[in-house]
């Protein structure tokens, strides 16, 4: 068969395919009352999906899509800046004391007039 033959067999089906599904009715009645042979109708029907599948496959098929050179990878060695050593207290208390809020400290180099003086404050809150 021919292009141009089939081109006219091909809308002549599309047609009679679409006023059948339209009708409501099931294929087989339809093609009774409307003197088409049922074989004929399926043959026309796969051969009309096929073609539809196919055109629809070369239309949907995805444009390539371009290649973009992936991004480089650089490392680079960060060295941390030398850190201080935080100084250490000297002071090491012999006896801490508590009141509230309040903590006190004391070694026992201190003196006794500055222990008469805490005292004092301790008393005083």
């Amino acid at each position: 068969m021919d292009k141009s033959t089939h081109q006219i067999r091909r809308e002549q089906w599309t047609q009679i395919i679409n006023n059948c599904l339209a009708s409501g009715q099931s294929k087989k009645t339809w093609c009774r009352e409307n003197g088409v042979c049922e074989k004929t109708f399926y043959y026309w029907q796969r051969i009309l999906r096929s073609e539809a599948y196919i055109e629809m496959k070369q239309l949907s098929v995805p444009a390539p899509v371009p290649q973009t050179p992936e991004p480089s990878v650089a490392f680079v060695e960060l060295k941390p800046a030398p850190m201080k050593p935080e100084p250490v207290s000297a002071f090491q208390p012999d006896i801490v004391i508590r009141k509230g809020q309040l903590v006190l400290e004391i070694s026992n180099s201190a003196s006794p007039e500055l222990l008469n003086n805490l005292g004092g404050l301790l008393y005083a809150q």
